[in-house]
């Protein structure tokens, strides 16, 4: 079912950014308009809206029966082989009643570059980026969005509750991402392939587990555990030690923790992403350990792992109600061992709220 607010507030961004039109192509901002949840593939598919409000999802024969659910909320323009989509993609463009000279139509993700100018062959058209367009919306949840992501972080809480008792020396990296997604999938979630590192791996803050490294005594794993429940993300990292740390490795921890939650302490409604980047970064730095800290603090989280808004050093949006986003300050040696802790933000009516309860506090197996 098409969201007739969304769908307004998305003409109004139209008309705030002088396009007269967007195709939202299968992808996340695709279901956060229609609900359905479609992949992009050698047929064109998705939906074209103008800022007159008229609009049309242009359906590839083949794919009728996925579409049932908006037949009578938007018209269905389909398209057989026979026709192929360019002609289907004007002939809806038509109907709708562009602007005859260089129309501007933003595309979204899920469409290859080939196709977008395949659509547009003929028309005049000016093509614009839409890849952030629905950003301003998307970025700003619901009620039931935040709950949602409440209920995600919350089985996250669970699943580590659970894998801490799970680690132990001899099992292999592949063993407990293995427990991680049997845990999500068996309680009804979608997860990702979530991220461990033990040991020296954990030097590389997006470790593919090339290796698949053993636990030892007196080891070091770190696990980023993301998916989702109901449509809606989670994410949360935390780094275990199998055995008693090391100074250095209890020095790093104390202040990758300190900086997470100096940087959690001056988020409010308002903040810029820069200046609370800037609070995690100066503290790390303080140490020494200011080269060793190679990423963003934090990105948004929604339908999407990774959305608006960042908080990084490149931006000076102010933070608003709705909000949802990692604080993640991390340290990493080569060669030696690293350390995130990750905690999801959101930004509600009541102020800030910390929606991953699972303690932060060095943790020993």
């Amino acid at each position: 079912m098409i969201d007739r607010d969304r769908l307004n507030r998305l003409v109004d961004i139209l008309n705030e950014a002088k396009l007269d039109a967007v195709f939202i192509a299968p992808s996340s901002d695709l279901k956060y308009l229609t609900g359905l949840d479609m992949k992009p593939d050698s047929r064109l598919k998705g939906a074209l809206v103008t800022r007159e409000g008229a609009s049309f999802f242009l359906c590839p024969s083949l794919y009728r029966d996925d579409v049932e659910s908006i037949r009578g909320d938007i018209p269905i323009l389909e398209w057989s082989d026979a026709e192929c989509f360019p002609d289907a993609f004007r002939r809806g463009i038509r109907r709708v009643g562009l602007p005859a000279s260089m129309p501007r139509v933003a595309f979204t993700r899920g469409i290859e570059a080939g196709d977008m100018l395949d659509a547009v062959e003929g028309l005049n058209a000016v093509c614009v980026n839409g890849f952030t367009l629905l950003s301003p919306m998307r970025s700003v949840k619901s009620v039931e969005e935040q709950r949602r992501m409440r209920h995600a972080s919350q089985m996250n809480d669970e699943m580590m509750k659970a894998v801490q008792t799970y680690i132990r020396p001899g099992i292999c990296e592949s063993d407990i991402e293995k427990f991680i997604m049997n845990f999500h999938e068996s309680h009804g979630g979608k997860p990702r392939v979530p991220g461990v590192a033990t040991g020296v791996n954990s030097a590389r803050p997006h470790y593919a587990r090339d290796n698949n490294r053993a636990v030892e005594e007196r080891d070091i794993v770190m696990i980023d555990s993301g998916g989702w429940y109901d449509g809606y993300s989670h994410d949360m990292t935390r780094t275990f030690f199998v055995g008693s740390p090391t100074d250095e490795q209890r020095h790093v921890y104390e202040t990758v923790l300190k900086a997470q939650l100096a940087a959690e302490a001056v988020v409010r409604v308002g903040a810029i992403p820069r200046e609370i980047d800037r609070v995690a970064r100066d503290i790390i730095a303080g140490q020494g350990y200011g080269d060793a800290f190679n990423h963003r603090l934090g990105h948004g989280i929604g339908m999407d792992g990774h959305e608006s808004p960042y908080i990084s050093e490149a931006n000076v949006t102010p933070l608003v109600e709705g909000n949802c986003f990692s604080i993640e300050p991390g340290i990493y040696l080569r060669g030696k061992f690293g350390v995130r802790i990750e905690d999801l933000v959101m930004l509600t009516g009541s102020g800030k709220e910390i929606i991953n309860l699972f303690p932060k506090e060095l943790i020993i197996l």
